[in-house]
């Protein structure tokens, strides 16, 4: 059973110039209030792009400026992951350009595994005499020393975590910035490549390196970086370029892909991602790469549809394996430890992602002396390892994934000393988190736009979760094999993937809840805001992430001594009351409830404002009541859409810069806040809902 938690309501003091300045609806500047984005929201969503700080950065690009210069054979150490993939592509290309003798080797996975292999060593002295990693390196001590020893001049750039001990040589690395703080979001390999890469420009005296700012995105978002800072920045230009990349590689990719209009971040993460990660995972990354480098269209069409078909070959492998893996596992035990040398490497992390959102438990998956790691947030993956490290070949990663190399022989060991690790930390147990409660009316076009305005969405800035609820309309299986839930709540539409096994035991016309995101489906040309429910059940009361009884505020009939308020008007003394430290009991009638929701209506939204344009425009009457009806007049002239003699003006113009209709929206947020409390908080979050909302 997962925790359902709601995040805390803001007052609709501290909304205001957020829903001006982002021109977006209240509960969407409340999000941003709760994921601390409210100073200076602008440049945090929509960061400008700037050279990085990282330390040694001009110091490698003068390197790199030397060798170019003089010739001399550049190698770039990649790796075979589509962070890795994009890293290599982005510093070749871009150091081509400028005239560098420069190759890449890509490890292969399933051979050579990750990071510099020591039986490489002696290959990779022929062939350079600058080495220098992307995605990797920081940790090889032993084979950096091999090749200094032989003369090879060596600079790591990375962004995984270092050991206690840094290489003898350049290191170019997110956490050795100058401005450097600890849990800000860093950039990733392909990210640091882009970087690097703009510093030689810039030693250069040439511009800024924006045409390789699509490629270098591409890593950021499939290595589940933070959407924040550098990374944002860099992924914003990205998107931007990729519209119209001059790369044919990426071209015939997001075709391969069927993506039409703009590309997302969501696009990115599961269209165009998984067929570059596909050919690292079946020990083809160069493929990916050439896909990447390429300037022949025909070869790039090649490669994608080559891709495409490997992607899909991927898929049937760790469906198998998935379903093999499903018989392995103990659980009762702490954590999932399984293995089979039968199975697949290159798959397995996939595979362990899977198991881990089947049992919420630590899993680490073995096949043919490698291993894959995911793990709950509170439990690191790397850590785990570091305490079974007597076990291993060797390891690497971060908090919630990570690898490592194990003999066939130490595998019992290491099962006993990882249930060990994970037997100190309490039963996981998976927490939901959700923005905000939604009414199905609330669901339009113009929420859904303004959710656009905010994007790109990830990691660190995820996409938006609301709760919504009400009667459960409609409910089936459908799609292959019956795994997707189609299913209506409160006449909106929506699908859950992998629940159709609930559609038997959900009862249709009795009142549930999901936690939802939404999408927008297109269909004969009518966009229609439909829902992605990723939790279902029946209809019970939510909770704040954290909620202490420390308000002395009540639902239902007071006691002698305490306030009771009985109809909405009462509702505004709240605040004295609250201040004068006195017990108050609220309990609304089904009659001062219907005032409530009629005075909740009396504010326009964007959509009716929409409404009443096009109703007055073709002399029809308002079909709203008389308080919105003056409302609508009065923005529509505020925002020069209705002049001092009563004429509708055609202008393009942004609603939000009305101040009357911020601050109904505002209003209207902080009544429907309340009422939504009333009616589907649990004491103890209620009794928070109120006092935050008359503070």
């Amino acid at each position: 059973q997962n925790i359902w938690q709601l995040k805390d309501f803001v007052p609709s003091s501290k909304l205001k110039s957020l829903v001006k300045e982002l021109s977006i609806p209240a509960p969407l500047a409340a999000m941003l209030v709760s994921r601390g984005l409210a100073e200076e929201a602008k440049s945090k969503l929509k960061p400008g792009l700037e050279l990085s700080q990282i330390n040694d950065l001009k110091a490698a690009a003068l390197r790199l400026i030397e060798a170019t210069k003089a010739k001399k054979k550049i190698l770039i150490h990649g790796d075979y992951d589509a962070d890795g993939i994009t890293a290599s592509a982005v510093l070749c290309l871009g150091l081509r350009a400028l005239g560098a003798n420069v190759e890449v080797f890509i490890p292969n996975r399933l051979t050579d595994g990750y990071g510099i292999h020591p039986d490489r060593v002696s290959e990779h002295i022929k062939n350079a005499e600058l080495f220098i990693t992307v995605d990797c390196g920081v940790s090889n001590l032993e084979e950096i020393k091999m090749l200094q020893d032989a003369g090879v001049e060596v600079i790591i750039s990375d962004h995984h975590q270092p050991g206690q001990s840094l290489p003898n040589c350049l290191v170019v690395h997110p956490k050795m910035a100058a401005d450097h703080q600890q849990g800000q979001a860093e950039l990733t390999g392909s990210g640091v490549a882009y970087h690097l890469l703009w510093a030689v420009h810039q030693e250069l005296g040439i511009e800024e390196p924006v045409e390789y700012s699509d490629i270098a995105s591409i890593g950021i978002i499939a290595d589940v970086a933070p959407l924040m800072g550098e990374n944002r920045a860099l992924i914003i230009e990205g998107l931007e370029h990729m519209q119209n990349s001059r790369w044919p590689g990426l071209m015939a990719a997001i075709k391969q892909s069927k993506i039409t209009g703009n590309v997302t971040a969501s696009d990115v993460a599961f269209r165009i991602a998984p067929r570059l990660n596909a050919a690292g995972r079946l020990g083809e990354a160069d493929l990916g790469l050439e896909l990447l480098m390429t300037t022949s269209e025909r070869r790039a069409r090649e490669l994608a549809v080559y891709l495409d078909a490997r992607n899909a070959e991927r898929r049937n492998i760790q469906d198998a394996m998935f379903i093999e893996a499903l018989q392995k596992v103990d659980k009762d035990a702490p954590a999932i430890v399984i293995d089979d040398n039968n199975w697949h490497p290159g798959v397995m992390g996939i595979v362990a992602s899977k198991l881990l959102e089947e049992y919420y438990k630590p899993v680490f998956i073995i096949a043919q002396g490698k291993g894959s790691v995911r793990s709950t947030p509170d439990i690191s993956a790397v850590n785990a390892l570091t305490f079974a490290q007597e076990s291993l070949k060797r390891y690497g990663g971060h908090s919630q994934a990570a690898g490592f190399a194990i003999e066939d022989a130490k595998i019992e060991d290491f099962r006993k000393l990882i249930y060990e690790f994970v037997e100190q930390f309490d039963k996981p147990i998976r927490k939901i988190e959700i923005d905000a409660l939604i009414n199905a009316d609330k669901i339009n076009v113009d929420l859904y736009d303004a959710l656009a305005r905010l994007e790109p969405y990830g990691q660190g800035h995820p996409s938006p979760v609301f709760a919504l609820s009400g009667k459960l309309d409609m409910a089936r299986a459908v799609g292959k094999n019956g795994n997707t839930l189609q299913l209506r709540i409160a006449g909106i539409k929506g699908v859950a993937w992998q629940k159709g096994s609930l559609a038997n035991s959900l009862q249709v016309g009795q009142d549930y809840e999901a936690i939802i995101s939404l999408q927008e489906n297109n269909w004969q040309n009518k966009r229609n805001i439909e829902f992605i429910a990723e939790d279902i059940r029946k209809k019970q009361k939510l909770s704040f992430v954290r909620a202490e009884p420390e308000y002395k505020i009540f639902r239902g009939q007071a006691t002698k001594t305490a306030i009771q308020i009985k109809t909405i008007e009462e509702l505004e003394d709240i605040l004295n009351l609250l201040k004068e430290n006195k017990t108050i009991y609220i309990e609304l009638s089904h009659e001062e409830i219907k005032k409530l929701e009629e005075k909740i209506a009396d504010y326009p939204s964007v959509n009716n404002l929409r409404q009443g344009f096009v109703a007055l425009k073709r002399g029809q009457k308002l079909p709203y009541s008389t308080k919105k009806k003056q409302l609508i007049y009065k923005i529509l002239t505020e925002i020069g859409l209705l002049d001092e003699y009563k004429r509708l003006v055609n202008k393009k113009t942004d609603p939000y810069q009305s101040e009357t209709l911020v601050d109904g929206l505002c209003k209207q947020y902080e009544l429907e806040s309340f009422l939504n409390a009333y009616r589907f908080l649990d004491d103890a979050s209620f009794a928070k809902a109120v006092a935050i909302l008359w503070q």
